[in-house]
């Protein structure tokens, strides 16, 4: 039992010291007993170039809070000649790669770029669990971070759900001035989003990139900006909205259809209608987002809630003018039929059914389908366009 024991002791202990060599060797190749990670490279040589690019995963929209949350991974590179190691007897070791789980603290040496959002309402930012540092053996360092960014977006919800938003992330140093840190985008197509998994209801159109310089506390920075051009679709609110309130709004005119002696019948096929229209009205109000301005979705819904009230007081009014005599005096009706309109020779208590009425009920039979047709002409032309 104890020789078993002895060797597994040896193993570990030999093991242990391998180990502590690698670390030794790795040190001693980066040369970092002569490096001093609180200056930025080449600080006499002026400002230290930085290379930026960025892969976008996830953008997800907040409408309720105007603000987006973007999640990808930033790559960073620059050279630092005081990292430049010579070449193995075989040339074996040509970069070294380290991790957050291996080789922790000799990056935490390695002098790096302070780049952060300007505005992060979550300040996670570049997550120190996700990042990984190689050095080449000529002294190019590369920097690949998971990141994850909160930031504003003053959306313009006049047209909502539809229209387009341009929202813009802001990048720049912290600490660092124009002079001595200068990020570029790295190439045109320094923002790569073709597999962004988008929020429902938006899609990604077009990103740019721009560089520019700001003001902070006096100090001139310069700025990485990603302007995006984000679309809003309408999918959810036709589904859910549109087909329903117009589904509402032809039951009612389905009411002009009816005798005008069933003035119950229409009353009562009306008022179905208004707060069906209602109800539809009020949950749509509680998913989208409060704006003071008036948007596009409340136009709708109250065009269809003045409609279907407009053929509600066009029945009143018909039931009135039908119940007049010719001199003036009110007359009821003694029975009820469901023909589409009565016999105008047919007697109504002495008196033959008001004109008024049947004129009125024939006008609105076209003027009601053709002004909520003329309605939806101009008010998808415009909100699309807008």
């Amino acid at each position: 039992m104890t020789r078993p024991f002895l060797a597994l002791l040896t193993l570990l202990l030999t093991w242990g010291v391998a180990v502590e060599g690698i670390v030794v060797r790795l040190a001693e190749i980066l040369s970092l007993d002569q490096y001093d990670g609180s200056f930025r490279p080449r600080l006499r040589q002026g400002a230290t170039k930085i290379n930026v690019s960025m892969v976008m995963h996830t953008l997800i929209v907040d409408e309720t809070r105007q603000v987006l949350e973007m999640s990808g991974e930033l790559l960073q590179e620059w050279y630092d000649p005081a990292l430049v190691f010579p070449g193995t007897s075989a040339n074996i070791v040509s970069s070294v790669g380290l991790s957050a789980t291996s080789g922790s603290e000799i990056r935490d040496k390695v002098w790096r770029p302070d780049l952060t959002a300007e505005y992060d309402i979550k300040p996670q930012g570049a997550q120190s669990h996700g990042d990984f540092l190689r050095i080449q053996r000529d002294g190019h360092v590369t920097w690949s971070q998971r990141i994850h960014y909160t930031f504003p977006c003053l959306m313009d919800l006049s047209s909502y759900p539809l229209g387009a938003h341009t929202c813009f992330l802001r990048l720049n140093s912290l600490g660092y001035e124009s002079s001595e840190l200068d990020p570029n985008w790295y190439g045109d197509a320094a923002v790569d989003y073709s597999e962004v998994i988008m929020s429902h209801g938006y899609e990604l159109c077009e990103v740019k990139t721009e560089k520019k310089t700001a003001n902070f506390f006096h100090k001139v920075k310069w700025q990485l900006v990603v302007e995006m051009e984000l679309e809003s679709h309408s999918r959810w609110q036709v589904k859910h909205t549109v087909i329903p309130m117009i589904a509402t709004v032809t039951t009612a005119y389905l009411s002009f259809f009816i005798n005008i002696r069933a003035t119950s019948a229409r009353v009562m096929l009306c008022m179905m209608s208004l707060m069906t229209a209602a109800v539809i009205h009020e949950s749509t109000y509680n998913k989208v987002p409060p704006a003071s301005a008036t948007m596009a979705i409340e136009v709708f819904t109250g065009t269809c809630l003045t409609f279907i009230f407009v053929a509600t007081v066009e029945t009143v009014m018909m039931d009135v003018l039908s119940h007049f005599h010719a001199k003036g005096r009110h007359s009821a009706s003694p029975h009820t039929s469901f023909a589409l309109e009565p016999d105008l020779t047919e007697e109504r208590g002495g008196s033959q059914i008001s004109m008024a009425a049947l004129w009125l009920d024939r006008c609105f039979r076209v003027l009601y389908p053709a002004g909520f047709i003329a309605f939806n002409a101009v008010y998808w032309v415009m909100y699309k366009s807008s």
